[in-house]
């Protein structure tokens, strides 16, 4: 009994990690149109969403995209393979890089991804890198 109300208790202060919440958290990328377009968005320190030019295809060795504001003050960076999306950053042009974490809103076929930066309260906690 105590330990379904300690989960139900843990379960109360967590918030939800949805693509509507991403939209209203500084540093967030939400994929945005057709999953093939590669269009995203982030939301600045200020909270408001802010469109990023269509991403460029950097290497189809690997599969790496970055997007660029349109005023150069901001880039997202990812590797986007049949796996999934990783490596996702969003770079500042003060030298502020900002790791996030992305989920795949909807279905297989309409499958938009939005990220919440790592150290957002919501995101679970990721594994640390081996070093051996």
């Amino acid at each position: 009994m105590l330990a379904l109300l300690t989960l139900t208790a843990a379960s109360c202060n967590e918030r939800p990690f949805t693509r509507d919440y991403a939209r209203s958290t500084p540093n967030s990328a939400i994929q945005v149109g057709e999953k093939r377009d590669k269009l995203w968005e982030y939301v600045d320190r200020n909270g408001v969403s802010r469109k990023l030019n269509t991403c460029e295809d950097l290497s189809p060795w690997n599969v790496a995209y970055r997007c660029t504001s349109p005023d150069g003050t901001v880039m997202l960076t990812f590797n986007d393979s049949k796996y999934g999306i990783d490596d996702t950053i969003l770079h500042h042009k003060d030298g502020e890089e900002v790791p996030l974490y992305c989920i795949v809103n909807g279905t297989w076929e309409d499958s938009l991804r939005f990220c919440l930066p790592v150290s957002d309260p919501s995101v679970p906690p990721q594994p640390v890198p081996r070093r051996d």
